[in-house]
């Protein structure tokens, strides 16, 4: 979300709401009123999660003029914002070209109107889809209401979107020439962030000892020290306060957060460490996010590889090592098999075995 916070304010987009709800008070405490990112920002909290129809009208009474939808978890650099923003049309989709369309929105246009929304094809091909970025004229709070309900029993955008082009209205489409990324699962995450790594303006704040050995682009935060031996390939950025080494090895496409503690002789690579998290000696770490203020002990190793995770009752092929949510605490000697999920709150023992998805709270032994 920040990135495209800083691509909307390079953009000239500079008030901007935001519409939280689960887990609302990281965002605000992040992003606060938006000074430091060069916007204004504001809050408007959507107490029950009925879709992005549903969160796009807690905004109406805020709205006085033409505005951008950006969907939270989408990475866009200001080439993409840009483009959005001088689009011509009161209801713009952004979308894009791709070689394999996913669990993305497929357009089926005509000229530059869309005809038609197929979410999540079944047939995967190659296709231009919707990236989740949006262009609209005050209007389209008077289409809000007429959203129907979907499966899941929520109100989705789209959906609207798609009732409207029934209604024989001109929804356009505009392509985007820059940079995206859209986090649908929480491995995805992993791609966003190397794409946002490889737009990054890299700074050293804080200090590398000498030993170190550092080739390409790595950002250093104020605080953090990069103790001898240790070997940092970029792009990586490292944030504030963090310990890192000695004889630690992190590797491209990696983002450390603030106050990390890693310990000697460890391994990271591709992969997102969040605030506040311990990781021990001589652990593996690959292609896999995990969450703040979790502990992972010494001799740990998380394995990367292809496997098919269940979600909502759909599987999905997907290649990862491991996706950690915060407080988690993972044993010294633990093997985590790649593909595995692991719920808030789940503790693993002592030289334990992991694969597959662990449910909030639970103990491995």
């Amino acid at each position: 979300m920040e990135h495209a916070i800083l691509a909307l304010a390079a953009s000239g987009v500079k008030d901007i709401l935001i519409v939280v709800g689960y887990q609302k008070e990281k965002i605000m405490d992040h992003f606060e009123n938006g000074i430091k990112f060069g916007v204004n920002i504001n809050y408007i909290e959507q107490k029950e999660l009925l879709g992005t129809a549903h969160a796009l009208s807690k905004a109406e009474p805020y709205i006085d003029s033409d505005f951008l939808v950006v969907n939270g978890d989408n990475l866009l650099d200001t080439v993409a914002i840009r483009d959005l923003v001088i689009a011509r049309g009161d209801y713009v989709i952004l979308a894009a070209s791709t070689k394999y369309t996913g669990d993305y929105g497929l357009l089926t246009l005509e000229q530059d109107r869309v005809k038609a929304i197929i979410e999540k094809p079944k047939r995967q091909c190659a296709g231009i889809i919707n990236i989740g970025a949006y262009k609209f004229g005050k209007g389209i709070f008077e289409e809000l209401p007429r959203t129907p309900i979907s499966e899941r029993g929520s109100y989705e955008l789209t959906q609207t979107l798609s009732q409207m082009i029934e209604d024989c209205r001109d929804i356009m489409v505009v392509m985007s020439h820059g940079v995206w990324a859209d986090a649908i699962f929480a491995w995805d995450l992993l791609n966003a962030n190397s794409l946002a790594l490889n737009q990054g303006e890299f700074r050293v704040k804080g200090v590398i000892e000498e030993g170190v050995r550092v080739l390409g682009s790595v950002a250093i935060g104020d605080g953090s020290v990069i103790r001898s031996g240790s070997y940092l390939v970029g792009p990586v950025s490292i944030g504030k306060n963090c310990d890192i080494g000695p004889n630690v090895t992190v590797l491209p496409s990696t983002s450390v957060g603030d106050s990390v503690r890693i310990g000697s002789s460890s391994e990271i690579r591709n992969s997102i460490i969040m605030n506040g998290t311990r990781i021990g000696s001589s652990s593996i770490v690959s292609d896999s996010v995990i969450g703040a203020n979790s502990e992972l002990g010494d001799h740990l190793a998380i394995e990367s590889g292809s496997s098919v995770v269940e979600i909502e009752e759909e599987f999905h092929r997907a290649e990862f090592g491991a996706i950690l949510a915060d407080d988690v605490s993972v044993g010294t000697g633990a093997l985590i098999h790649a593909g595995s999920v692991l719920e808030t709150d789940v503790s693993v023992g002592l030289g334990a075995i992991v694969h597959g998805w662990i449910q909030r709270g639970t103990r491995v032994i």
